[in-house]
């Protein structure tokens, strides 16, 4: 991974561990964040088989693991060895774990988890970028409802199915809101001290722009950006959205239709090639984005409008 990607979908340690406990083949997951600075890493486990399993897992690192009940669910936690009343859980309802602890339940019935792994060092990351004390960590919840980290992660389920459509900016944007809102809501993050009001210096905006801009071809982090302007992710954002009424991804997106737009121009160009050229996964990527944006199809606009 190389400093400017923000995300990546992969086999590894986390979907092997979620694997051997939820009794399922480990597929992919979506690690958010940089390779020095991972925010977030999320994974999918789901079954639609009516049977009772038993999950145990046993300590085993220093971080959480907050799940998201996509569905609502049944489980029978374990404590002492021995059952303890059955807990049915809603829709969009969060439990959160403390991975140095040993860990037992068993899921009765059909489920469809969305796991968050959260490392320690991205809440401490968190509260550095906004000028706050550390937070101790998260406190330990069982079926929580909690609609806004459940629709923060159903926004982010397109780029862990259809990776190579995501955008890196918007899903790292997302990661960041969804971290901030775990750490104020269960780890007890304080607001910023100060009240900001402001957004970016003319400089700053410049060299923002610029630099989204010369990685058209590159998945650009908002890390990355931040870092050139010499701020932190959450000011950067903040800041950005105040000088330009958009968030960065959106702002990159407008910009890439419009560069299409002028390349477009020319018959000669094979728009297959434009959307390489403006940074897009592939040819249909192009078509979605610029019909959302624009109202028809490149091929369509082309048509009325090149010279």
């Amino acid at each position: 991974m190389n400093q400017t990607q923000s995300f990546s979908v992969e086999n590894g340690c986390l979907a092997r561990y979620l694997a051997s406990h939820y009794g399922e083949n480990a597929s992919r997951f979506l690690r958010m964040g940089s390779a020095e600075r991972p925010t977030l890493t999320l994974y999918r486990k789901r079954s639609e088989a009516s049977v009772l399993r038993h999950v145990s897992a046993p300590a085993h690192e220093d971080g959480y693991l907050v799940s998201v009940s996509l569905l609502g669910d049944r489980q029978q936690p374990i404590s002492g060895g021995r059952f303890t009343e059955t807990r049915i859980h809603a829709a969009d309802s969060l439990s959160i774990r403390d991975l140095s602890e040993r860990y037992e339940t068993c899921l009765d019935g059909p489920f469809d988890f969305l796991f968050f792994h959260m490392p320690r060092s991205a809440i401490d990351a968190i509260a550095e970028e906004n000028g706050t004390r550390k937070v101790e960590g998260l406190g330990c919840r069982l079926g929580v409802l909690d609609p806004i980290a459940a629709g923060l992660g159903r926004a982010l389920l397109p780029a862990l199915n259809e990776p190579t459509g995501a955008n890196a900016l918007f899903v790292e944007h997302v990661a960041l809101a969804l971290a901030t809102h775990l750490a104020q809501a269960y780890g007890g993050l304080e607001a910023p001290a100060t009240r900001w009001h402001g957004g970016l210096s003319r400089s700053h905006e410049r060299r923002a722009k610029e630099f989204l801009t010369r990685h058209t071809t590159d998945e650009v982090s908002i890390a990355a950006v931040a870092t050139e302007c010499g701020l932190s992710r959450s000011y950067f954002i903040r800041a950005f959205r105040k000088t330009t009424g958009k968030t960065p991804h959106k702002w990159l997106l407008d910009w890439r239709v419009a560069r299409a737009k002028q390349l477009l121009a020319d018959r000669e160009m094979p728009i297959a090639e434009i959307a390489a050229e403006c940074g897009f996964a592939d040819q249909s990527h192009l078509t979605r984005a610029f019909r959302n944006l624009i109202g028809v199809p490149p091929g369509a606009w082309r048509r009325e409008n090149a010279f």
